[in-house]
């Protein structure tokens, strides 16, 4: 049983996922795309409260049990893609998010700008609640 989207006022996290294009742009071509993208970041800052935002180092790990393994090499073993970096910000709804998303100028060279509202709850945890619920009901 899944959760409805929410489209309320609320916290957003704004993911950043693409391959390194950067690394195929002249030294023009990246000023450009820097200064385009630094631009972009302070009009978003002055539009909402940006909460957090950080960039995410290539390396890293991905612990998981499938097919056996534990520990793969990165967080993107199966693609080229990765998750560059995040925003975390305060938004007046889901909508208004991915709108300011879709300004992103890093959209324009084929990264893409994933928009997700922050849960106030654990979905494990609001799953747990309900059969705790349902067995009160039962038991009632």
């Amino acid at each position: 049983m899944s959760t409805p989207t929410t489209t309320t006022a609320g916290e957003y996290l704004l993911l950043f996922r693409g391959r390194e294009w950067y690394n195929d742009l002249s030294a023009e071509e990246l000023q450009k795309a820097l200064g385009q993208t630094k631009a972009w970041f302070e009009r978003v800052s002055s539009q909402v409260k940006v909460k957090a935002s950080q960039p995410l180092a290539r390396e890293g790990a991905t612990v998981s049990l499938k097919n056996g393994r534990v520990v793969t090499d990165g967080p993107y073993a199966e693609s080229k893609e990765a998750i560059g970096g995040y925003l975390l910000f305060e938004a007046g709804s889901l909508e208004e998010a991915i709108a300011l998303a879709k300004t992103c100028p890093t959209l324009a060279y084929d990264c893409a700008v994933e928009v997700r509202p922050v849960g106030t709850e654990c979905p494990m945890s609001a799953r747990a609640r309900q059969l705790e619920q349902a067995q009160e009901l039962v038991n009632a």
